[in-house]
């Protein structure tokens, strides 16, 4: 895709209630008519948009498998604010809280598909690629590339601080004799 479209809940809502639809190719399926739920579009944002995920301050991150990189656009003004290449071709994206009502929004973790050629075989599966970034300030900056198993693929990250005071301990580590 040569843009990114962001869709208005409020717009979708109202197209809803004025019956603003389309019937699909097949004729089956009512369809929301694009522009009546469009709140813009982000121009360039990059090639082949695949997830997006969001941190404290208005801002989004986008996935670009085709591109190899991580976008931040702001989700007010659809701007564009910095993109950093990621190895190989990203997939899914983890921001702390990202898709929650209050993100964390200090790092990203950008999984990385197709790159069983980048770490050396340590044993039966070949470990993919993830890359954890700093995106607390206007730039993003790359902390570290680091081996994974399996396919990355979503995962959800929340402080340790928000489960302690909730999880209930069944044996006491300190009675462990082995």
């Amino acid at each position: 895709a040569a843009l990114l479209p962001v869709f208005s809940y409020d717009k979708i809502q109202k197209a809803i209630a004025d019956n603003t639809f389309e019937q699909d190719k097949f004729g089956g399926v009512p369809v929301i008519k694009y522009e009546a739920a469009l709140y813009g579009e982000v121009e360039k944002p990059g090639l082949g948009p695949l997830h997006t995920e969001f941190d404290d301050q208005g801002n989004a991150y986008t996935s670009f498998f085709v591109s190899s990189e991580v976008v931040k656009w702001n989700v007010k003004d659809l701007k564009v604010l910095d993109r950093q290449p990621t190895f190989y071709s990203v997939g899914h994206l983890m921001v702390v809280g990202g898709n929650t009502k209050k993100p964390i929004g200090k790092y990203l973790v950008a999984y990385n598909k197709i790159t069983k050629d980048r770490y050396l075989p340590t044993g039966p599966e070949l470990t993919q690629s993830a890359q954890i970034y700093d995106i607390s300030g206007d730039k993003m900056q790359l902390l570290l590339d680091f081996p994974t198993t399996g396919e990355p693929h979503y995962a959800e990250a929340i402080p340790a601080s928000i489960l302690m005071p909730k999880s209930t301990k069944i044996f006491r580590l300190e009675d462990n004799k082995h």
